[in-house]
């Protein structure tokens, strides 16, 4: 079964005309829950190292890191954001895969759009297509996944985020696959780190991993085409069970983001 391919082709062919109202809605809705996430996160520990950090350190860029005013790169503002925009832990989350999607892919598409002076019907775009990839691919990973360490927010949001910036710069079909091989072989995310700065730093490093391996893969750097469903590939070295047409079931159809919950206290799901 060709699922990077199949997922890649149906990237390249979204468009914010096919997508409806309800669903728009409530990308509104999970952009406005994780922008409030991140203005209450900003005070957080973690949030102030990842400053620091990116002051030290990061280059200069067009891109807004949350609570700073100077700017920085892309990637370097995917990272912090996404450490501040989950450093609550009360972000929206999906239920049965367990994962942060919005934490994952919306900084990374506010650091590109950003830069490259893109629009909000871009943004709304590049979210429900993260969240969707994210979560398809979760489903995908199975439960046993989860249970056996991995953090899925952190693994299956790389390819959420990889899709979302994918998106937003142009990537074709080809180059896409490029990007998803890119993000897939820097998968990880540990919940052995939970209850650390670790687990926010699992929802910055995908968004970061996904702009980084976007941005190669437009210049031409080039990896697998099957890294999902390869000998060696995502389904198979990351769990014992895997679901593969549950990735592509539904697709174009079915929303997952619909499934997104919303949460009244941080205390995960």
């Amino acid at each position: 079964m060709e699922v990077t391919k199949q997922l890649c082709e149906f990237i390249q062919d979204f468009h914010f005309e096919k997508i409806p109202d309800e669903v728009l809605n409530k990308a509104k809705i999970c952009i406005l829950d994780c922008m409030g996430c991140a203005a209450g996160g900003i005070v957080d520990d973690c949030s102030q190292v990842i400053h620091e950090y990116t002051k030290d350190y990061a280059g200069r860029g067009q891109s807004t890191i949350f609570g700073m005013s100077t700017k920085t790169d892309p990637a370097h503002a995917a990272l912090a954001n996404g450490i501040i925009a989950h450093a609550l832990d009360f972000d929206d989350y999906h239920g049965e895969t367990i994962t942060h999607g919005t934490a994952a892919c919306l900084p990374a598409i506010l650091s590109v759009v950003e830069e490259r002076n893109l629009s909000g019907k871009d943004i709304l775009t590049a979210l429900v297509l993260g969240i969707e990839i994210s979560t398809r691919i979760g489903l995908g990973l199975g439960t046993y996944h989860y249970e056996l360490g991995w953090h899925t927010t952190s693994t299956a949001g790389r390819f959420g985020a990889t899709a979302a910036v994918g998106k937003l710069v142009g990537l074709q079909e080809k180059q896409l696959r490029h990007a998803f091989g890119l993000c897939g072989t820097q998968n990880a995310g540990l919940r052995q780190v939970f209850g650390t700065m670790g687990k926010p730093f699992n929802a910055g490093k995908p968004a970061m991993d996904g702009v980084m391996s976007v941005f190669l893969a437009e210049k031409g750097f080039t990896c697998s085409t099957e890294i999902l469903e390869g000998e060696l590939g995502i389904l198979t070295v990351m769990t014992e069970t895997p679901f593969p047409d549950r990735i592509l079931e539904g697709l174009g159809e079915k929303y997952h983001i619909l499934d997104i919950s919303l949460k009244p206290y941080p205390t995960c799901a």
